[in-house]
């Protein structure tokens, strides 16, 4: 008998975006403009948040090309050998 094929797994990280998007575009959709106040607090907030998300991404991609270099190297050895 055989078994099931299962997804693979960046096809189930696909799907569950695509849901979370999909759910908060219909959740950003049916809210109600709020007349809120904003602090001047906020605008200073906000950069930090941008600042704090461009240092992640390039930490995050640093991450990634040393990953990349490092299984080039190792692909590069198995030729060689």
């Amino acid at each position: 008998m055989r078994q099931p094929v299962s997804k693979p797994i960046h096809t189930a990280r696909l799907c569950e975006t695509l849901a979370f998007g999909t759910a908060f575009v219909l959740a950003s959709a049916a809210a109600s403009p709020a007349w809120a106040y904003l602090d001047p607090g906020t605008g200073s907030m906000l950069l930090q948040l941008m600042l704090g998300g461009v240092a992640g991404a390039i930490v995050a991609g640093k991450l990634y090309l040393n990953r990349a270099k490092e299984f080039l190297r190792m692909v590069a050895r198995r030729r060689r050998s």
